[in-house]
């Protein structure tokens, strides 16, 4: 079977999508890969799919390019992940010999967050083509609450991507001495970084022997980045260590004991705590949908205030039940999120006739 798999960025092709195409290519498939800006000594086609501009004209021109590229290299199957991309594979299924498409929701984004009214146009546009394209796509969700909240009866679930899990623990000899807090990603508001680093300051009001890391970066072209200058005082807050953009957080997990996870934006389940409950941190999240499915005696899933709550339990924490909670976050890694669980759960739906 030639299997075409689509990204909206290179990044996130090479992190989660190659490793699933490998596995394909184990089991004889051959597997094809787009997404927008490859780099030029790889063999990934170019596809124009902005996650951020779509203009009408663009939108005919990447579908006519996904047309031809499933022709020209005899495409059986495509599939496709993130919203954009899957408007590609709908688009394109009108046109040519009809083929296996799977359209792949890793979550519904900022816009199913807030009821504001550019959201709510938002909202109604998402439902309206998942409802249209399940008619056309298999359709696959990332988290149950998705699916339910487009509406969606008939698709089907797998708990995020699958990640290998580490390749090797304890880099660095940790300091028994330090609890040490973990926040990754953006420094968005979205992702919680204030309420991250308003954790670190209450505690330090009360413990000098616990630090919040931080690795993660200020996205200047999003409205909802926080401050130069807020950033600046991250930098010399007491009991903050700030890393910026860390490209292999190995070292990082490997020393970390907590993951601060306040996000409130609607990714399908967060490869930042999947990755977390690989390396046995405790998780301290939100209730959010895809976050609810991390944690079960391995952390806390807090409902109001994310702040308070956290500090609280933190505070109660004894060396036993952080060591308790590591064997809880593996275990639940290793049965639910491991590619080892999640790979035949893809394949299946991908080259099951």
């Amino acid at each position: 079977m030639r299997i075409l798999i689509i990204e909206n960025g290179y990044k996130d092709l090479v992190n989660s999508r190659f490793p699933l195409g490998s596995y394909l290519e184990q089991n004889g498939n051959t597997v094809i890969y787009a997404c927008p800006n490859p780099e030029k000594d790889s063999e990934v086609l170019s596809l124009n799919v902005s996650r951020n501009k779509t203009s009408f004209f663009l939108l005919v021109s990447s579908i006519l390019k996904l047309i031809r590229i499933e022709k020209n290299k005899k495409v059986d199957t495509v599939v496709s992940f993130r919203f954009t991309s899957n408007l590609l594979n709908y688009f394109s299924s009108f046109f040519g010999i009809k083929k296996k498409r799977i359209g792949v929701i890793t979550g519904l984004g900022i816009a199913f967050v807030s009821n504001t009214t550019k959201n709510k146009i938002l909202q109604t546009i998402i439902t309206l083509f998942y409802n249209l394209a399940k008619k056309r796509l298999i359709i696959v969700a990332q988290n149950p609450d998705d699916l339910l909240d487009l509406g969606i009866s008939r698709g089907h679930v797998i708990l995020g991507s699958g990640i290998s899990g580490p390749k090797y623990q304890n880099l660095l000899a940790k300091d028994s001495q330090t609890l040490n807090l973990l926040f990754v990603g953006r420094l968005l508001k979205s992702k919680g970084i204030v309420s991250a680093v308003d954790v670190i300051k209450k505690l330090q009001l009360r413990n000098n022997k616990i630090k919040l890391i931080i690795a993660g970066y200020i996205d200047p072209n999003n409205p909802d980045s926080v401050s130069n200058d807020y950033l600046e005082e991250i930098k010399t807050s007491q009991g903050v260590e700030y890393l910026s953009y860390v490209e292999n957080m190995n070292e990082v997990y490997s020393r970390s004991d907590i993951l601060l996870f306040p996000s409130v934006y609607r990714e399908g389940v967060p490869r930042t705590i999947i990755e977390s409950l690989s390396y046995g941190l405790t998780i301290i999240t939100k209730d959010m949908p895809g976050c609810r499915e991390t944690v079960l005696n391995n952390g806390i899933i807090t409902k109001n205030n994310f702040t308070e709550e956290a500090v609280n339990y933190i505070e109660t924490l004894t060396d036993m039940k952080i060591s308790s909670n590591k064997q809880e976050s593996i275990s639940l890694f290793k049965t639910k999120f491991s590619e080892k669980v999640i790979f035949p759960k893809y394949s299946k739906i991908i080259i099951d006739k």
